[in-house]
């Protein structure tokens, strides 16, 4: 008998988290840090002034390398936080702001008055996964928050959408509904990919 395609994007999900989450210690703090140097080589990154990151958590790359690298630049740099409407708004961060843990254990600023950047007015949205394809499909924790939050921006001004990942969390080709949103490119310690 033939699984649904949501059976086979959590059994996938299952597989590439453990996977992620073998990468630990000395050699997760290496990835993060070469995929965070890849990331500030990018042109789109190098004239940014509005990016958006999250803070990783259960094995996704660390983000910290290139969270300091955007302040040092002068980036001001914004985490998503999902609403009510299961959507995500992006509130800015910076290296004082405290931070509360939200659902699914997702860290985020803790003032709800933190000011808030539209996606438009992003210049990139780096993004979490858990697996990705070499045609920017994304796989991620299944919430669609990300979709939500990005359906419909095809036309108008949209952030350059890039995912970081570990190479290990590559897939020959990652089940997709029409609603799933693509990235533009994917970052991973070893490449970048083009999507």
């Amino acid at each position: 008998m033939m699984g649904t395609h949501s059976d086979t994007k959590t059994d996938l999900r299952r597989e590439l988290r453990a996977r992620r989450r073998r990468i630990r210690g000395r050699a997760a703090r290496k990835a993060a840090e070469t995929a965070a140097h890849r990331v500030t080589r990018l042109p789109p990154w190098r004239r940014a002034r509005h990016v958006a990151l999250y803070l990783a958590t259960d094995g996704e790359i660390d983000t910290t390398p290139l969270l300091h690298a955007a302040w040092r630049a002068g980036k001001r740099v914004y985490l998503p936080v999902i609403q009510s409407s299961q959507r995500l708004v992006f509130r800015r961060y910076g290296p004082t702001t405290p931070l509360v843990t939200g659902r699914y254990g997702i860290r985020m600023p803790a003032r709800p008055d933190a000011p808030v950047c539209p996606v438009a007015a992003l210049d990139v949205l780096i993004m979490p996964l858990v697996g990705f394809d070499a045609a920017g499909h994304r796989l991620g924790r299944g919430g669609g928050f990300y979709d939500r939050t990005l359906a419909g921006r095809g036309r108008g001004r949209r952030p350059l959408r890039v995912g970081l990942a570990h190479a290990g969390q590559q897939h020959p080709a990652i089940p997709h509904d029409p609603w799933d949103e693509r990235l533009d490119r994917v970052v991973t310690d070893h490449t970048i990919h083009l999507c």
